[in-house]
């Protein structure tokens, strides 16, 4: 396939539904990095994408689905009046092995730690109507480990979350958005039926390799429409997303080295 016909392509699949929108951080304090979108930003995001057809509410005819990876404990203040005067149900997808702990992973840890959501706060969003799927264990680099880790930071991560919950779990987001053939293999036998990457999606994305369009703290309105909607500025969003999540090898990289991967 040439390249022409291949962004094409990712452009048409920019106007499927439904889409996944991926958020990290909703926080109003000032934190390191690119992946804090405050909750102010995010409500007023979503009024102005519902202003032009493009909605976060189930049922409507432009839906847009919205995840959040990392499962940090402020998104337990700030995450239901949001749901409530937004009316939608989000998906969070949590390290296990770092449930009530802090996020030792990231390299802003040392500056600023972060503290994932412990088990009550886990059941209490739940309750709520909250979706719950894997981030692997550890938040460790899935595409560098061998097979038998992979089986279980995949595996032991669904089997907690479900008993945790009460419920079925059947999506994981793959930690720094990173896969390959082998890891895709091990979350189909691990139980999972839908995966999720980092990624722009394209038409040809599988069930266990969906992509999303990642939001971080330097996006606006207009180019998260853009991100949606293709057009001329879909292109450029595309690449300036890819580099951003290829920036994540430096956290991979620094984890390596402190023996922490």
């Amino acid at each position: 396939m040439s390249s022409r016909r291949q962004s094409k392509g990712e452009e048409a699949a920019a106007q499927a539904a439904p889409l996944t929108l991926a958020f990290h951080k909703l926080t109003p304090k000032i934190t390191f990095g690119s992946t804090n979108f405050s909750p102010r930003r995010f409500e007023r995001l979503f009024l102005f994408l519902e202003n032009l057809g493009i909605s976060s509410k189930s049922g409507a005819m432009r839906h847009v689905n919205v995840s959040f990876d990392d499962g940090y404990q402020h998104l337990c203040e700030f995450l239901p009046p949001l749901m409530e005067r937004l009316s939608f149900r989000p998906t969070i997808f949590v390290p296990t092995d770092l449930i009530g702990r802090p996020n030792s992973w990231d390299y802003s840890c040392r500056l600023a730690p972060d503290p994932h959501m412990d088990e009550t706060s886990i059941r209490e969003l739940a309750d709520l109507g909250v979706r719950f799927g894997s981030h692997g264990k550890s938040h460790c680099d899935l595409t560098s480990c061998d097979p038998e880790r992979i089986k279980s930071e995949l595996a032991d991560s669904r089997k907690r979350l479900q008993n945790l919950i009460g419920r079925p779990v059947d999506e994981i987001s793959y930690p720094f958005g990173r896969t390959n053939p082998r890891v895709l293999e091990a979350a189909a036998e691990a139980g999972f039926s839908r995966g999720y990457t980092m990624d722009f999606p394209t038409p040809e994305d599988l069930p266990l390799s969906i992509g999303r369009i990642a939001v971080y703290g330097f996006d606006t309105h207009l180019t998260v429409y853009h991100k949606l909607t293709g057009g001329r500025l879909y292109r450029l969003e595309r690449f300036k997303a890819h580099i951003t999540n290829r920036l994540s090898g430096g956290t991979v990289l620094l984890n390596k080295l402190r023996g922490h991967q």
